[in-house]
């Protein structure tokens, strides 16, 4: 924010103006708690309130602005509309359905801080004076302070919005547990975990009727209209709460366990966090996704005649700016590095070939010329099989499709990574389009579980692959997460449940600048020279074959075993209730464990044979976190058929801008998912517990036909709509 006209710089100061109204009280004892500055709707600050308080409890609040010369005692004159609200450009900003409304400057900050939209018109006796034109359009929840002042601007407040015809509810503060006085603060101290969602879902009651000054309610229209038919009001006495929500909000996430990565992988990404500061979850998937790729030639893992190749695939979920890219880069640096000087290698390997396969070709064309059978075999034998192009060089693929990768797995290196820091264009890319992405993900899976890529084509007939291993870490933001872990096919499938899947809390608004060069930091020295290392050991082949692998075998030590076959047992057991929702995720579980074992014992010993005790803990730890996660995230991405329809319903009536619902209409001209009235009736039972649409009303003229059941959007809902557009 900006003042209207800026003093000149060698005039007070605003910190200089704040001490001198607050010089009496400071000499009284008083503490200074914050100023708070009032702003038209553009940001000019009209004027600053001055919150103080003593040791006994005692409040001072004082207020001073800028008239054109200097720093003056008393609130601006306020416009003809009233007061602006605290805060105001935040809250026109916002395109939140729900203001929670407040008695003071500093809890509205608290509830901001959490990521809501919170405004104020300051003391307890302030809410008359103010403009609340800026919350018509939105549902107001009054979070008031548990005092009769409290209830008093509660009172004032609800007076003054119903009269713009503005749904008010008061959250119960009797039912909170508060102390007399107590306040937002107070609550947030209690509950020192809680989210914007906790604070949405405290319990409310309905505010009061304050009399005349209530909006007026509609009777219900006896004349309707062809096309377009009045909707019966409902019969409350005041406005009802905005719409409930159709399904859980993402709870937040738990510490992603750095420590269990061991001691180079481990290390390595707390210092990128430290750094770069990008989410901890996220530095820990990139670099084992980085290990996997660097390890998955060398061996698998075995236990029980199964065989495991040590591939992880990795999916990592964050806002545009969570800094994905410079951890992505820190992470790859040395597999990059390796990638560049093959590909350097194979442009002169390239080139040798050429020259010997165009000399071989010409050979080939003189021998051939010969007249004699038995003298033509004689010299095709002497002259022995042409020369093999050489396998291209690439390891790291961004947006491949299907074709691409089979092309790689004929032409190129067994071991691959798909790496991507921004997926989306993978994600709506060719390879994951409508049609494609079963038959993508039924091939890819197969490379997961065996190492086998395959291709079935008219003219060429079948190819098969083995021995081929594909690591993957997709990073994408939580608008294309919420489409690709909704996706009712790749979930049926189980493409998904192959994924360890990571959302970790944002670290956007909490980063300084850390003034350190990352490429000289022994840690990070250390890693990618342990990166160069695994990249460089070569591979066993199988006998006759260039890009066929065969790696050696992991088994686990005893004792690794007994524990592994315990915590697998403990997981089963919990797939009838804490993991009901993610069954195909933590299906996965056991090999899950035994991958990232094997990732882990050959980072710290590339020779190794046996998997130790300690390797399969560390690996708990990380599956159990990641287990976790997909219920946080997958089970609240995919909430069931009938809430799928009702949220596609709600998208198209917005989209159309439909104002009723009936069968025949959405059944002919609505969304495509929904192709049943059996189907309908379940979506419109969701929209209406929840409150999107009214009751259902019965032989309503609609589109020239009078309709059997038809259900009208509520006005809170278009209201909702209204408010933000459509994204």
């Amino acid at each position: 924010m900006t003042t209207a006209i800026q003093p000149a710089s060698h005039r007070e100061t605003l910190e200089q103006a704040v001490q001198r109204f607050s010089a009496s009280a400071l000499r009284q004892g008083y503490a200074l708690e914050g100023v708070y500055p009032y702003a038209t709707g553009d940001g000019d600050i009209l004027f600053w309130r001055v919150r103080l308080k003593h040791p006994d409890g005692k409040k001072k609040f004082l207020a001073f602005h800028w008239d054109g010369q200097r720093y003056t005692a008393g609130e601006q004159s306020a416009p003809a509309e009233g007061k602006p609200l605290y805060r105001l450009p935040e809250l026109l900003s916002s395109r939140s359905p729900v203001v929670v409304i407040v008695e003071g400057e500093c809890k509205a900050d608290a509830l901001i801080a959490l990521g809501g939209t919170a405004t104020t018109s300051g003391g307890a006796t302030s809410a008359d004076g103010a403009d609340w034109s800026p919350c018509e359009g939105r549902m107001a929840l009054c979070f008031r302070d548990n005092d009769p002042a409290g209830l008093e601007y509660a009172r004032q407040l609800t007076r003054r919005l119903h009269i713009l015809h503005v749904n008010v509810d008061w959250i119960d503060v009797a039912a909170l547990d508060l102390p007399d006085g107590g306040d937002v603060i107070d609550w947030l101290a209690m509950h020192p975990s809680a989210t914007w969602s906790d604070v949405l879902q405290l319990p409310r009651l309905l505010a009061p009727d304050m009399g005349e000054a209530s909006p007026a309610r509609a009777a219900t229209v006896a004349v309707r209209e062809p096309g377009r038919p009045a909707r019966r009001e409902p019969t409350q006495s005041r406005p009802r709460a905005v719409p409930e929500l159709l399904r859980r909000p993402v709870s937040r996430a738990q510490p992603y366990p750095l420590e269990a990565l061991g001691g180079v992988l481990g290390a390595a990404a707390s210092r990128i966090r430290e750094v770069v500061q990008s989410p901890a979850g996220l530095c820990g998937q990139s670099v084992l996704s980085a290990a996997s790729l660097a390890v998955q030639a060398l061996a698998d893992v075995t236990i029980d005649g199964r065989r495991l190749p040590l591939s992880l695939w990795h999916l990592s979920i964050g806002e545009s700016g969570e800094r994905k890219s410079a951890t992505d880069a820190l992470a790859l640096r040395a597999h990059r590095e390796r990638e560049r000087a093959l590909a350097d290698d194979f442009v002169q390997e390239l080139a040798a070939y050429e020259g010997d396969a165009s000399a071989h070709k010409a050979a080939l064309r003189r021998i051939e010329a010969k007249g004699e059978p038995d003298e033509v075999r004689a010299a095709r034998k002497a002259l022995g099989p042409a020369p093999q192009r050489p396998l291209e060089p690439w390891m790291l693929l961004n947006e491949p499709t299907l074709e691409g990768v089979q092309r790689l797995c004929q032409r190129g290196r067994p071991s691959m990574g798909l790496f991507n820091d921004d997926a989306g264009d993978f994600i709506h890319g060719h390879a994951m389009s409508s049609d494609n992405r079963v038959r993508t993900a039924a091939v890819f899976s197969r490379m997961w579980d065996a190492g086998e890529m395959g291709r079935t084509r008219g003219g060429d007939g079948t190819s098969k692959w083995y021995g081929r291993r594909l690591a993957m870490h997709l990073m994408i933001q939580p608008v294309i997460a919420e489409q690709l872990l909704s996706d009712r096919a790749l979930l049926e499938q189980g493409f998904l449940a192959r994924y360890l899947v990571c959302w970790p809390e944002s670290t956007i608004g909490t980063r300084e600048y850390v003034a350190e060069d990352l490429m000289v930091d022994p840690v990070m020295q250390s890693y990618w020279q342990r990166m160069h290392g695994l990249l460089a050991m070569p591979a066993a082949m199988k006998p006759g074959t260039r890009n066929e692998l065969d790696p050696r075998t992991l088994t686990l030590a005893s004792n690794a075993k007994a524990l592994w076959i315990e915590v697998i047992n403990h997981i089963e057991r919990d797939l009838r209730d804490v993991f009901q929702s993610v069954r195909g995720t933590a299906g996965k579980a056991d090999a899950q464990i035994l991958r990232i074992a094997g990732v882990l014992t050959l980072v710290e010993d590339a020779q190794a044979g046996t998997i130790p005790l300690h390797m399969i803990e560390r690996a708990t730890r990380l599956v159990q976190y990641h287990l976790d996660e997909a219920v946080r995230i997958i089970g609240t991405s995919s909430p069931g058929q009938p809430i799928e329809h009702a949220e596609s319903l709600l998208q198209w009536c917005r989209r159309t801008k439909r104002e009723w619902l009936y069968s025949s209409d959405v059944l002919r001209n609505g969304p495509s998912a929904i192709r049943t009235r059996d189907a309908f009736l379940a979506a419109m039972k969701q929209l209406q517990d929840a409150g999107w649409v009214e009751p259902e009303q019965h032989l309503v003229l609609l589109d020239g036909k009078l309709r059997a059941r038809a259900w009208p959007i509520r006005q809170e809902t278009l209201a909702v709509w209204a408010r933000s557009p459509i994204s």
